[in-house]
C-alpha cells in the first residue's frame, strides 16, 4: 500500500481528481484491499448520513477539527506507520464516518453557495433595462401609444403599445416605423384586438447603434409596404 496514494481516497470519492490522477488511483485500487474496503465503507455510510436539503453555513474550523482529532487518536495509539496499517480496521470506520461528513457537509455547502451565485446572476441578466420611454401623441383618431426601448442582457428591443385603434379590414395592418432624418425603416407589424395590439421588435447591430428621431405607427393596406404608403395615426420622438 502506499500511503501517497491512500491519502487520495477522498478526492477520488469526490471527483476531485485530474484525469491521469484518477487512472493511478483506479490502478492504485486494484492491489490496495485497505483502501477497497475503506471505499466500499464509505459507500455503504451513504445511505445513512443525511444529504444537506437546507442552505448551511460550515462552522470556522470544522474540518480542521475533525482532522485533528482524528489524527490525535492515530498518534496516540500508534507512532509507526506498519503498526498503524495492521490496526487500521478497528478505527476506519468511525474515521470514515467522520471525514465522509466533513467531505458531505463541504460539499453540500459548495454547491449551496454555488447555486445561490447562479440563481442570482439568473435574476441579474433577466432584469429590463428600459432605456427610452415615449408617450406617443395621436395624429389621426383617438389612439394612444407608449414605446419603449429595452435593453434585456445583450439585446436590445423596441416595445410599442397601441390602443383605441381602428378596426382593421382585408389585408390591412399596422405598422411601426423608426426614423433617422427622415428616413423610415420598419419595425414590425401588428393586428388589433379589441383595438389593441402591440409589437417586440429586436435590434439587430445595424439598428441598435442608430440614435433614431422618432418611432411612428401607420395604418397600412397590406403588410408589404417598404415605405409608409397609409395614414400616420400614432408618433413620438425618441
Amino acid at each position: 500500500m502506499t500511503e501517497q496514494h491512500c491519502d487520495q481516497l477522498f478526492d477520488y470519492y469526490n471527483g476531485h481528481l485530474s484525469d491521469i490522477e484518477h487512472a493511478r488511483f483506479e490502478k492504485h485500487l486494484e492491489e490496495c484491499s485497505e483502501c477497497k474496503q475503506a471505499l466500499l465503507q464509505i459507500r455503504e455510510l451513504e445511505d445513512y448520513l443525511p444529504y444537506a436539503s437546507e442552505p448551511i453555513s460550515l462552522p470556522s474550523g470544522m474540518e480542521d477539527r475533525v482532522f485533528s482529532r482524528i489524527l490525535k487518536e492515530d498518534n496516540q495509539k500508534e507512532t509507526s506507520f506498519q503498526s498503524a496499517a495492521r490496526k487500521r480496521n478497528k478505527w476506519m470506520l468511525p474515521s470514515v464516518a467522520a471525514l465522509l461528513a466533513v467531505s458531505l457537509i463541504g460539499n453540500a455547502y459548495f454547491f449551496t453557495q454555488l447555486g445561490e451565485q447562479q440563481e442570482t446572476a439568473e435574476v441579474e441578466e433577466s432584469i429590463d433595462k428600459v432605456v427610452k420611454y415615449a408617450e406617443m401623441a395621436a395624429v389621426e383618431g383617438n389612439a394612444k401609444g407608449t414605446a419603449s426601448i429595452v435593453k434585456q442582457g445583450d439585446e436590445t428591443k423596441l416595445v410599442v403599445q397601441a390602443s383605441d385603434l381602428r378596426g382593421l379590414s382585408d389585408e390591412e395592418v399596422y405598422q411601426v416605423w423608426l426614423i433617422k432624418d427622415e428616413k423610415p425603416e420598419r419595425a414590425g407589424t401588428f393586428t388589433i384586438e379589441n383595438g389593441r395590439g402591440s409589437v417586440v421588435f429586436s435590434f439587430n447591430e445595424n439598428y441598435e447603434n442608430i440614435e433614431w428621431d422618432m418611432v411612428a405607427v401607420s395604418h397600412e393596406p397590406d403588410a408589404d409596404s417598404q415605405t409608409p404608403k397609409g395614414n400616420v395615426v400614432l408618433a413620438s420622438e425618441l
